[in-house]
């Protein structure tokens, strides 16, 4: 089955983009399947996009899901 990293982007003020999604914790005092909230700005909705995709890529998933 497919790793798929859930993300959304929305426009937070003319000209500025913010994707959120979930971030890993990291640890061994974490519990199994820990996340935190996580998110990239950017100027440009596609820098956000592309940052975002290939954060994902790095951490072992296989694509990102846009909500």
């Amino acid at each position: 089955m497919a790793k798929v990293l859930h993300a959304t982007m929305e426009e937070v003020e003319s000209g500025l983009f913010r994707a959120d999604y979930p971030g890993e914790m990291n640890g061994e005092d974490v519990p199994r399947g820990g996340q935190l909230p996580d998110r990239h700005i950017a100027t440009s909705r596609d820098d956000v996009r592309v940052w975002v995709e290939e954060m994902a890529v790095r951490l072992g998933y296989e694509r990102v899901e846009w909500h």
